[in-house]
């Protein structure tokens, strides 16, 4: 027993001399060699250094380190290793953190497999550069807790890790300064925090991860100028986040300049919450925007100060406020708007001026209306506007316009008209070509698409227009009736819109009685019955041949238009002048209204010349041998 304790004690002696022995080389110059020999005995030509530190009690530093790989040999300007207090478990080493400082991967990153024979607790990169795969990184930082490869391809591990890059450059864009702070795991990932910098833009943020993707939540991007020359660019990376990216919880954009889809903003700040990525604007489930800016331009047209915010929900956008200054005036609206109908709560125009004399003025007007099954505006108050048009004869111009509505209700069933509601319209001036007004009102109502023109009183510089009409929108056929008179009216506006074989001028006069179906021109063209008595005075008209050309004076009492039934006829009528031998008859079936005649016949001598109106003709009938 004796013995067997004596032999028990000069074992542990000898190992404590041993460790005392171990302990005592790793302080001294012996050290390096004595590991540089160790290891070339356990890994030939598999790891090199240059130096090895101790730092008690289990910190190691190696110096200019190169590991052999397979893919390429791996090169550290200092490697350092915290071994944990259990060295081995589960046939692997265990290390409780390892920095790896300062390398260059400049043909592409490294697999992770020269790691998989470890169990790190922590893994640290500091100053690394890399290029890989068309991405090319400087001064990389990264810190990783308990770091996992799932793949060879992966180029981050999973873990809660902190990034830290200079610059990130990738298909000819630089992002600088980029920070995250994250837990990376397979699923339900989340950036605790992410930075970065982008052509002079601050971006920042946080994200989570779902089963459909990315969503960034208070997101904020500031100082971001994208002009038109960055479209594609801006397309390309923006198709690329859509890869991962598909919810944003909450987005700022601020003191930012953008040109998107020929909208320049300036200045302009934004907030984007609960909008979906994956989904058109109409499938959006109480999302929520607000803008505005200093100004928006767009085809010439520029908004200055705009503010709108909307209310996303399934089919339908509410616009809760929308306000701007335009064309020196201002307009405010709200409402709600779906893929096929507008109703708005409220409609405010004021002071508005357009002045249009090149095509270029037009730019921004549609060519085409919407197509929509309804538009309603429940208060509509349009108050001094001035429209003048000076591209396209007729030129013509409104002046001091205003528009009242209430309970509006202008399209149903994609059918535009005042099918409900009551419009008032007046101007202080208005006139088309010749054609002036002063003070003219026009109002009318409807009752569920029973239309009714009560007043339309159009001042006249010799005269005036009046006029009232009635319409059923609601039947198939559209019954209508119209009554108008007017005094003084000049004959030179039809030229503007009816081209005649003769150049007219007079002063009409006329009153008109008439009514018919409307449901579609079969209908019109079998139902208009009515007449038109009418006079023409002051009248000049001149009458031109290939060897003749004469202005004469002319006047026309008891013109007298009828229609029955689509049938339309003028009774042979003289025009009365000075030495004038002339009379118009007319005779026309709107059902096949080709077929019609409207002729104006003149009778110079044994000469005689007739003025085809409808076909803009005119025929010359020589004297008789």
């Amino acid at each position: 027993m004796k013995k067997l304790l004596a032999l028990g004690i000069g074992v542990i002696a000898l190992l404590l001399t041993l460790t005392l022995v171990v302990f005592g080389v790793m302080h001294t110059r012996y050290f390096t060699p004595s590991a540089q020999w160790l290891t070339q005995q356990l890994w030939p030509d598999k790891l090199s250094f240059s130096e090895l530190d101790y730092a008690y009690p289990a910190h190691f530093t190696l110096h200019n380190v190169s590991i052999e790989t397979k893919e390429q040999p791996l090169s550290f300007s200092k490697v350092d290793i915290w071994l944990n207090e259990k060295l081995i478990k589960k046939d692997k080493l265990v290390i409780d953190s390892l920095l790896l400082d300062g390398a260059n991967f400049s043909q592409g990153l490294p697999s992770s497999d020269f790691l998989q024979n470890l169990q790190l607790n922590q893994l640290a990169l500091h100053n690394v550069d890399f290029s890989h795969q068309g991405l090319i990184a400087r001064s990389v930082n990264l810190q990783v807790k308990h770091p996992q490869w799932r793949d060879h391809e992966q180029l981050l591990p999973y873990g809660e890790l902190q990034l830290s890059v200079d610059q990130f450059y990738w298909d000819g864009e630089a992002f600088d300064k980029v920070l995250i702070d994250a837990d990376y795991k397979t699923n339900d990932s989340t950036v605790y925090g992410a930075s970065f910098k982008w052509r002079g833009a601050d971006f920042s943020g946080q994200a989570e991860q779902f089963d459909s993707g990315w969503s960034l939540i208070n997101t904020t991007i500031s100082h971001l100028k994208l002009p038109e020359s960055l479209n594609s660019t801006t397309d390309k990376l923006w198709q690329q986040a859509l890869k991962y990216i598909t919810h944003i919880n909450s987005l700022d954009i601020l003191n930012s300049q953008i040109t998107l889809a020929g909208f320049e903003l300036e200045n302009t700040a934004a907030s984007l919450e609960n909008f979906s990525l994956t989904q058109s604007v109409w499938q959006q489930d109480k999302g929520y925007l607000s803008l505005n800016a200093d100004s928006i331009s767009w085809k010439g047209l520029q908004w200055v100060e705009p503010s709108i915010k909307l209310d996303f929900s399934d089919q339908s956008i509410s616009i809760s406020d929308f306000s701007t200054e335009v064309l020196q005036g201002s307009v405010q609206l709200s409402g709600t708007v779906t893929p096929t109908s507008i109703h708005l709560k409220q409609f405010n125009a004021r002071g508005i001026k357009w002045f249009a004399d090149t095509q270029q003025d037009l730019a921004w007007i549609p060519k085409q209306l919407p197509q929509l099954n309804e538009l309603a505006i429940d208060s509509l108050a349009i108050n001094n506007l001035q429209l003048i048009q000076l591209i396209s004869k007729p030129f013509w111009q409104l002046s001091g316009l205003t528009i009242e509505g209430t309970n509006a209700q202008l399209v149903k069933n994609t059918q535009w008209g005042l099918w409900d509601g009551k419009l008032a319209i007046s101007a202080n001036s208005a006139s088309v070509g010749e054609l002036i007004s002063t003070q003219g009102v026009i109002e009318m109502h409807s009752d569920k698409g029973n239309w009714q023109l009560d007043r339309a009183f159009i001042p006249l510089e010799k005269g005036y227009l009046e006029a009232n009409a009635h319409w059923d929108f609601t039947q198939p056929s559209a019954p209508w009736s119209l009554t108008a008179h007017a005094d003084g009216l000049p004959f030179p506006v039809i030229n503007h819109f009816v081209k005649l074989p003769v150049k007219i001028d007079a002063i009409t006069e006329f009153d008109i009685n008439a009514e018919g179906l409307a449901g579609d021109y079969s209908m019109l063209s079998h139902s208009i019955t009515g007449e038109l008595n009418g006079s023409m005075r002051d009248g000049i008209m001149v009458l031109k041949t290939p060897d003749s050309l004469v202005v004469q004076p002319f006047d026309v009492d008891n013109l007298k238009l009828t229609a029955d039934r689509g049938r339309i006829s003028l009774a042979k009528t003289p025009l009365k002048g000075l030495g004038l031998d002339a009379d118009i008859v007319a005779q026309l079936d709107l059902v096949s209204p080709q077929e019609g005649q409207f002729i104006i016949d003149v009778s110079q001598g044994c000469k005689k010349v007739s003025y085809d109106l409808l076909r803009n003709t005119q025929q010359q009938l020589p004297c008789p041998d």
